[in-house]
Order: C-alpha cells, then structure tokens, then sequence
C-alpha cells in the first residue's frame, strides 16, 4: 500500500516537472519569435527611414521589381519673361535613374516628390507630385503611379491653397493615406476662412 502512494507521488511530481520544463521552452520559444518579429520589424522601418521618401529626389521601388530607383526633378527648359503676360514658362521633368522608366514632364513650376507607398497595393509604389503655381499661393498635388509601363494619375489633382505659408515635409506626407485599406487625402475646407483640412474618401482612377 504504502509502495503504491510513494509510485503515485512519485509519478505527480515527475508529471508537474516536465509540464513545468514544456511551458519554460514553450514560452521561451514564444518570446525568441516575438523578439525576431520585433527585430525584423526594426529594421525595416529602420531601412524605409533611411530612404529619401520627400524632396526635388526621392528613392522607391516604383516599377515593382523589387529594387529602388531614384525620382528626380529637373529644369528642363528655361522660361522667358513674365508667363502671365504672354511670357515663356519654366518646364520641369521627372526623369528616373531607371532609364526604362518614362520621364513625366509637368510643366511650370517649382515641385516635390512624396513617396506615398504602394496605395493601389499592385506592388509598386507611388508618388505625389506637389507643385507651386506660376502665380499666386495656391499649389497643386497630383498621384502617380505605374501601370502597363505608363504613368498614371490615380488621384485627380487637387488644390492646396497654402496662404503664404511654408508647408513643411510631415504636414505634405499626411495629404495623401491609407486607413484600413480605404484612400484618403486631406484639403482645405473651402468654406471655412481658416482653410481647415477634412478628410475626403478617394476611389481609384
């Protein structure tokens, strides 16, 4: 009797000790997966951050191939004279270091590029072209993206009536996003005096 409750101790402590060793590794290994996910994470922000996302030059893998390119703007013909008084405006292009790579001319005047990431979630990235006027403080942003070896603007222009003011690089990456895999973009509200921003829901061209 006394042989059977010491195998039955016995047998619970050997039982509760392995059940306790199975939790450590499995927790252990639950938390290495967590640590690498994090890790990983890190350093793709990491490798996205150190991208040149805005400016006259941006880097994206626009064409899907997997690789970065470069966006460039450039001068591309010099203007003549006043272009509101019969004058000849500046032109400025967007050419790639990827040759294959059609160049965008966009006319008159002064622009940046904004990396806006894959928002048609084809695999390529996108970008938006915000551009000052020949006269005047109201500016322009448009949305490009890659199809069939062609540039496509995938969101219609629209205006952006600075007032004078200086928009500074966050305040141009927030104009055009993703949320919940729905489109938006954010503009002045014409009605209000102070031109707050509202959000407005964009369906793909």
């Amino acid at each position: 009797m006394n042989k059977m409750i010491y195998f039955t101790i016995a047998s619970f402590f050997l039982f509760s000790c392995n059940t306790k060793d199975n939790n450590e590794i499995t927790t252990s290994s639950t938390e290495k997966r967590i640590h690498t996910a994090k890790s990983e994470m890190k350093s793709i922000q990491s490798e996205k951050k150190d991208r040149i996302l805005i400016g006259p030059k941006i880097e994206g893998d626009f064409n899907g191939d997997g690789k970065d390119e470069f966006a460039i703007i450039t001068q591309t013909k010099q203007g003549e004279g006043n272009p509101v008084e019969d004058g000849t405006p500046d032109e400025y292009t967007i050419s790639f270091s990827n040759k294959k790579l059609k160049p965008i001319i966009i006319g008159c005047c002064e622009a940046q590029l904004i990396n806006e990431g894959d928002l048609d979630q084809d695999g390529k990235e996108d970008f938006s072209v915000y551009q000052a006027p020949m006269n005047g403080t109201v500016y322009e942003m448009t949305t490009y993206s890659l199809q069939n070896s062609n540039w496509k603007q995938i969101i219609e222009t629209f205006l952006i009536p600075t007032a004078h003011k200086e928009l500074n690089n966050e305040d141009l990456q927030k104009r055009v996003f993703l949320e919940n895999n729905t489109l938006y973009i954010f503009k002045e509200d014409p009605n209000n005096e102070n031109y707050k921003l509202i959000k407005k829901k964009i369906e793909l061209n």
